[in-house]
């Protein structure tokens, strides 16, 4: 007894497994993580410190080069990049494989870094090497802002420091949450070098006495054993150890003579509990803010994430001082939460349309009701495998069930247009043994071709890189849908089909009309399809013309990593002369807020004065902005969306002649790249000098202006910051007994500023620092006022042991793979791929760039070019697989080639199709044609096994094959039509995701109706041909033994 008869007769049974399956699906549904993608992004480390006072170029010799010598190379590491800062501060950020475990990737890189600490600066070691695993998934911005403006921004950072951010990493799903440019409170002595000169007090004075003062005491108990006799009491004793007023520290004992003469703190500076640094000024909408960036932790639902990010601030409301407000200005959920919902709608659109054309095709309502009721078991299903395996429901998984409804239903099709057959043309059998005798015609097709396309996907799912994680999302839930519709087509329908169906009348009206158009259309095919049969090897040329104008076009089409998406989010970066002051940049950045918040797009403006975002780095001469749009549905028409703003402010921002503009949108996946485009790191593998580099790097950037596949390539690294050079008489320094490193020191705490010890408020730890006034390093001859004490106790002005002069230098300096590098920004002009523009950048800098230079990619565009050689393997992968199967399936090596060859027509459709529409050939594209593949093999498959089944029967080949194929049409045209009409929404989608459904729609939908229109003409032919070819073969051997038996 076959296993369908079981589920006919005992129906209640398939419904069962049926209802199993779904209420999993629907269980699982709620507890899947919801995120844009799938977790694609290469894990990060990041390893920071401060040498305060010490130029880019110290940094580099000091610090950068001795850690990344010992982290280089570390387990699973693809590239590492670091920026030594004219601040002082220092940043590697080393990047692994995905799927890499972070916190392994943390302990090997912090081993690596203790392995360097004994050879770094005194100093730095004192502030410490932090080495910190760094999750790059932005999830929300937040504003921390004062309404009227009578907060300053230390206040809000302060204030978003002790009350929030520990509040907010603490969410589940937040990978962390740090503020920009933060302003952290600290103990400030402004020293006067006037005053310190007048009481001969000198700045390392100062220093120790702050740090002999400003201790933590621990100063034991009394009472306690072992004692020689018993005691009552047992008392600690407490003192008083670190200071914490500002009055505390102005009675700090600087020095004392013998005459008893006390200098203190109060009488050589001026105390106040003030900033750490004042590098950068934050403002929302105009007004002083404070920004938090929320991090997402890998894995997390983003969803769940955000809406516990807004809860818990939420709880803050009635705790808020007067004149503080906060507001999630930029949420990545939004744009998130929008493209899913797009998604599903195109999801319910296509169910919907398929139904509309099984009806068409039935023209029974009791028949196309088994289809529609087995679509959603199979979808529904696959999110309880989603959730066993860990997955997300996200763009990739849910792209896949949209295209899986084509693919499910087609089960489901085939059954019920068996059976319908059988009812027609044998009226004297009951509903339950039509289905009986069907069932056993279209198990083993139904089998193989689930079999064959599995082949075709499952193969992918074990790619390496962010590719492999892309096509392991897809693969999976295509393959559990197709699973559980094979399930349902063995049990549930031919179980429905006993109960529901029935012997009809002749259709009359509009269906009549059209099942005539149908029956018409299927005697015009067999009548073309002959003659192209009786001359097989006309199809067979055919398919080779088509193999040969997909290869034509795969040469034309310009080839993509992943489309740009309007987020609803853009940032900027602007840049001003090295070495202009902040007050000059904050200017500028009054005037860009000025031109952005006049846009009837934006919602929200973010700006920070005084930091890169694009190279992270507090500079005084960089400021950036992130500007939130306002919702999708509020932004309808071309002039509203990310692209037509950029467009409009890369205009409007000419105006300001005193600064580089450069807005520019997300990258399409955040985390991977700081902005859209691409990343070029120009690299120097003999050690140029930044001077050297900067003029290579305009250079290139020069040329490429003049490339028409480029636009918009810059670099902001620049060589020629205004510096002063201090030229110390190392000799002369000798001869008055002065210590060259109490120079050093001496200039570092009265220009950079020296970190004495902490202290403690509001429950925390702060530094306390020294630092001269503002009006004693306004200009350069004030280096001059600084004093050093010799051996000898006397106070020496520097004029006495250097000069100075002023120089250009780099603010800073960039290293990536342990190579210093410049990081060139660009992209594709208008009509031109990334791939396009990645190729036309590589080419000119194989013509440009001097002897000793290279180049390399980074963030999204390393990641493109390693997705770029696996294109072909993955569609050979695919058909090898396909092929495997189909030789297992038919037992036969030439059959197989038959199916596959047909499948050239949807491949040529589909190159045409992103051809026509100008698309390019990304990440998406290529997983359409993927599922194409299958899709087309499998109409091969319906039309070859029955030809097979009339061949066994003594039936001679073309008519084997030319019936098989008036017998199939209508199965095949029907599951392909309600596949193609199920693709529109994705073809024509709009607003959010819509470039990546339309990446994956437009190729598919091209491909099957290539498949449907020219590719289902050559099936019967490829059949004959290669059927013929089989039985010559195996004539063969008897031939060679009758010629052998043959006298003479």
């Amino acid at each position: 007894m076959a296993l369908s008869s079981i589920f006919i007769r005992r129906p209640r049974f398939a419904f069962v497994i049926s209802a199993v399956i779904t209420i999993a699906g629907l269980i699982a549904v709620s507890a899947l993580p919801v995120a844009q993608f799938p977790d694609i992004v290469p894990p990060q480390v990041r390893v920071t410190t401060t040498y305060p006072g010490a130029s880019a170029a110290v940094v580099e010799a000091t610090v950068a080069q001795v850690i990344e010598a010992e982290v280089n190379g570390v387990e699973r590491m693809i590239y590492m990049k670091s920026v030594s800062g004219g601040d002082g501060s220092y940043t590697l950020t080393v990047s692994f494989a995905v799927g890499s475990d972070p916190d392994l990737n943390t302990v090997n890189v912090n081993n690596r870094v203790n392995q360097a600490s004994a050879r770094l600066p005194q100093e730095v070691k004192r502030n410490g090497v932090t080495v910190k695993k760094q999750s790059s998934a932005l999830l929300q911005l937040v504003a921390v802002h004062s309404p009227k403006g009578s907060r300053d921004g230390q206040f809000l950072s302060n204030y978003a420091t002790i009350e929030m951010l520990d509040m907010l990493r603490r969410v589940p799903g937040v990978g962390d949450a740090t503020l920009f440019g933060p302003l952290d409170y600290a103990m400030r002595a402004w020293i006067s070098l006037d005053r310190m000169a007048s009481l001969e007090v000198a700045t390392d004075d100062v220093v120790k006495a702050i740090q002999s003062q400003n201790i933590q005491a621990a100063v034991g108990r009394v009472g306690a054993a072992p004692l020689a006799g018993p005691v009552e009491l047992e008392l600690n004793i407490t003192t008083k150890g670190r200071l914490s007023t500002v009055k505390e520290y102005e009675d700090i004992v600087v020095r004392t003579n013998s005459q008893g003469t006390v200098v203190r703190l109060k009488d050589v500076a001026r105390v106040e509990l003030g900033a750490k640094s004042s590098d950068s000024v934050g403002r929302y909408n105009g007004k002083p803010a404070a920004g938090i960036q929320i991090y997402l932790l890998p894995g997390a639902n983003a969803l769940a994430t955000a809406k516990g990010v807004r809860e818990a601030l939420k709880e803050l409301d009635p705790l808020l001082p007067s004149d503080v407000a906060y507001d999630v200005m930029y949420d990545t959920t939004v744009f998130v939460e929008a493209t899913i919902e797009s998604v599903i709608h195109t999801l319910i659109e296509a169910f919907i349309l398929v139904g509309i054309v099984v009806f068409v095709f039935l023209g029974n309502l009791r028949a196309t009701i088994i289809p529609i009721i087995a679509v959603p078991v199979a979808l529904i299903g696959t999110f309880a495998v989603m959730l066993a395996l860990g997955f997300s429901a996200n763009t990739v998984s849910l792209l896949a069930l949209v295209l899986a409804i084509g693919i499910v239903v087609d089960d489901a099709i085939v059954v019920v247009e068996a059976v319908e057959h059988i009812l027609e043309t044998e009226p004297d059998l009951t509903p339950a043994e039509a289905t009986e005798k069907a069932m056993g015609q279209v198990t083993g097709p139904i089998i193989a071709i689930t079999l064959v396309l599995l082949s075709v996907f499952i193969p992918t799912a074990f790619i390496p890189g962010i590719t492999g994680q892309l096509y392991q999302q897809f693969a999976v839930a295509v393959s559990a849908s197709m699973v559980i519709s094979a399930i349902n087509a063995l049990s549930l329908s031919p179980a429905l089909c006993s109960l529901v169906l029935r012997h009809r009348k002749k259709s009359k009206g509009l269906i009549a009309r059209l099942h005539g158009g149908i029956d018409a259309s299927r005697n015009g095919y067999v009548r073309l399809v002959t003659p192209l049969a009786r001359r097989s090897l006309i199809a067979g040329l055919l398919a080779l013309a088509f193999i040969a104008g997909t290869g034509g076009l795969a040469r034309i089409v310009p080839s993509g990593f992943l489309p740009n998406e309007d987020q609803g989010a853009f940032m900027g970066e602007i840049q001003l002369p090295d070495a202009a002051s902040t007050s000059r940049t904050l200017a500028v950045v009054e005037q860009v807020e000025g031109i952005v918040r006049a846009k009837p797009w934006l919602q929200n403006l973010f700006t920070v004065s005084g930091y890169s975002m694009l190279d992270g780095l507090s500079l005084p001469n960089r400021a950036f902005f992130v500007a939130a749009m306002k919702p999708f549905d509020e932004r309808k028409g071309p002039d509203m969306s990310v692209f037509a703003a950029l467009a409009q402010l890369n205009q409007d921002f000419r105006r300001i002649a005193a600064a580089t503009i450069i807005p520019f949108n997300l990258p399409p996946i955040i985390g991977l790249s700081t902005s859209a485009g691409f990343e070029f790191q120009l690299v120097s593998r003999t050690g140029a000098s930044p001077t050297d580099m900067a003029a290579t790097a305009r250079g290139l950037v020069t040329a490429a202006q003049s490339v028409p596949e480029l636009a918009g390539v810059y670099t902001t690294y620049g060589a020629a910051s205004p510096q002063i050079y201090l030229d110390l008489d190392r000799e002369r320094t000798q001869v008055l007994g002065i210590d060259i490193a109490q120079v050093f020191d001496a200039l570092q705490t009265a220009m950079g500023g020296y970190y004495a010890n902490d202290f403690n408020l509001f429950g925390r730890t702060w530094q306390v620092k020294v630092q001269a006034e503002a009006s004693d390093r306004r200009i350069a001859r004030d280096v001059y006022r600084v004093r050093i004490r010799n051996a000898s106790g006397e106070l020496i002005p520097l004029r006495a042991v250097a000069e100075i002069r002023v120089v250009t230098a780099p603010s800073q300096i960039i290293r990536y793979n342990n190579l210093r590098s410049v990081t060139i920004n660009g992209g594709p002009a208008p009509g031109y791929s990334s791939g396009q523009a990645m190729a036309a950048m590589e080419a000119l800098a194989k013509t440009t760039l001097p002897a000793g230079y290279g180049f390399q990619w980074t963030g999204t565009a390393f990641q493109e070019k390693a997705a770029s050689g696996q294109t072909g393997f993955i569609l050979a992968l695919a058909l090898l697989f396909a092929y495997l199967f189909l030789v297992a399936l038919y037992e036969s090596t030439t059959i197989p080639v038959a199916a596959l060859l047909s499948v050239s027509a949807g491949l040529l459709g589909a190159m045409a199709a992103l051809w026509v529409s100008g698309l390019d050939n990304n990440l998406f594209a290529q997983i359409g044609i993927v599922v194409l593949i299958a899709l087309a093999a499998k109409n091969a498959i319906l039309i070859i096994e029955f030809a097979m089944a009339e061949r066994d029967k003594g039936v001679d080949t073309v008519t084997a094959a030319t019936t098989a194929a008036g017998l199939r049409f209508r199965a095949v045209m029907m599951t392909s039509f309600a596949f193609i009409v199920g693709l529109v929404p994705l073809v024509i989608a709009t607003g959010a995701g819509a470039a990546t459904q339309r990446a994956v729609g437009t190729a598919v939908f091209g491909g099957m109706l290539a498949a449907s229109f020219l590719g289902i003409f050559i099936i019967p032919g490829l059949y004959v041909l290669f059927q013929k070819t089989r039985e010559t073969l195996k004539d063969v051997p008897s031939l060679l033994r009758s010629l052998r038996r043959k006298p003479g």
